[in-house]
């Protein structure tokens, strides 16, 4: 219970409205169940349901399920690996929807293998990586602390297994195949990513190491320092406040601004939210995103400036529009750029309605007689460094 109570990334995702917390606790059952020596159908049909609810509720269950299964073949609990293969099966309808995610919708996963093992460590170990959009994580010093922790307590279990305890084995087997097949598979297509990867695995961790705690001194000192570290991390990060997602409040403001006759054109991050209020009626001015082809993919998009071809099809949109009516222009700073004052301003008049240092919105006005000619910038020459300095972190 100390370590659930002070493992800092099990902490995050409780307060948060995701996947990782309902994946953490289904693999945890599914773990739970496979050590069971009971052998009646309702326990396998346990373990099949919560295989299936794993590998729906997220892909990393992939990996987790795959290690599971294993372990229960080199056991030979064939019935419990016939259970997983059963529960498994009933996710097979969504295989094709999973091969035919672009490699894109991962491309915001950047870090170094060294990075990734370092942070799979540093979980293990008590601590672990927040991922930036969420804000300032623990301090580097104990990021790395936790991962010395986590090699001290990876140590201390392997030789309690080694000692006959095949509990421990058997949890310490299914933490490390699931966490290095994600990192393996992420060599190929990026999947793993420390800070969230883990979570797929986190509460069997802990699991194991308080089953190693009464077996080994080297145990009991690394769970004790995994919870120290863990109560210094949360106390370092949680006092933090967390504003509302830029995005999230824009829409709201857009909702208020835009008329029915009005165009709203919004890029990155801003899109989604502002999709969300026009699918339930709230934004009643007429949606486009940019580019265009972020409406099919509206939950992820490549960090970087549009393509070309994206100001092309935005001029074409902005000329279809009748004189005198207007175009709410919602993007992320360093989308303010002299192509996209060019593309505006040949075909009417833009201002800025809404600056900050994370989201700007142009109202852009439709020429009453014909075009103007092209080059102003939307944002004077002295306001282009900070937003190009910008550019270089991560847009939530």
């Amino acid at each position: 219970m100390a370590l659930l109570a002070t493992s800092f990334l099990l902490t995050f995702y409780a307060t948060e409205a995701r996947a990782y917390a309902m994946l953490a606790a289904l693999d945890l059952a599914l773990f739970l169940l496979l050590r069971s020596s009971a052998r009646s159908r309702a326990r396998y049909a346990a373990i099949a349901l919560c295989a299936a609810a794993a590998l729906g509720t997220h892909y990393l269950a992939i990996f987790f399920v795959l290690a599971a299964g294993a372990v229960a073949l080199l056991e030979k609990r064939w019935r419990d690996a016939a259970a997983v293969a059963a529960g498994a099966i009933l996710f097979l309808p969504w295989v094709p929807v999973l091969l035919r995610q672009p490699a894109e919708a991962t491309a915001w996963l950047r870090a170094s293998p060294g990075q990734t093992i370092a942070g799979f460590l540093s979980t293990l170990g008590g601590v672990g990586r927040l991922p930036p959009a969420f804000g300032p994580g623990a301090p580097l010093e104990l990021l790395w602390l936790g991962a010395v922790a986590g090699l001290l307590l990876l140590g201390a279990l392997a030789a309690a297994a080694r000692a006959g305890d095949r509990e421990i084995g058997a949890g310490a087997l299914v933490v490390t195949v699931t966490l290095a097949g994600a990192f393996a598979a992420g060599l190929i297509r990026p999947v793993a990513f420390a800070g969230r990867t883990e979570m797929a695995v986190l509460p069997v961790w802990l699991w194991t190491v308080a089953r190693g705690v009464p077996a080994s001194r080297l145990a009991r000192l690394g769970a004790a320092a995994a919870g120290l570290l863990g109560i210094v991390a949360l106390t370092a990060t949680l006092p933090v406040p967390r504003a509302e997602p830029s995005p999230a409040r824009l829409a709201a403001v857009l909702e208020r601004l835009a008329k029915p006759a009005d165009l709203v054109v919004a890029g990155t991050s801003f899109y989604l939210p502002a999709r969300l209020a026009h699918d339930r009626g709230a934004l009643t001015a007429s949606l486009e995103a940019l580019p265009a082809d972020l409406a099919r993919h509206p939950g992820w998009f490549p960090i970087g400036l549009p393509p070309p071809e994206a100001y092309e099809d935005l001029g074409r949109l902005l000329a279809s529009r009748p004189p005198g009516s207007r175009a709410w222009i919602a993007v992320h700073p360093f989308y303010a750029t002299p192509r996209l004052g060019q593309v505006l301003e040949s075909r009417g008049t833009a201002r800025p309605a809404i600056a900050s240092s994370d989201a700007l919105v142009l109202l852009w006005t439709a020429a009453e007689a014909s075009p103007r000619s092209a080059g102003a910038a939307v944002v004077p020459p002295e306001g282009q460094a900070p937003l190009r300095a910008m550019a270089r972190s991560d847009i939530p």
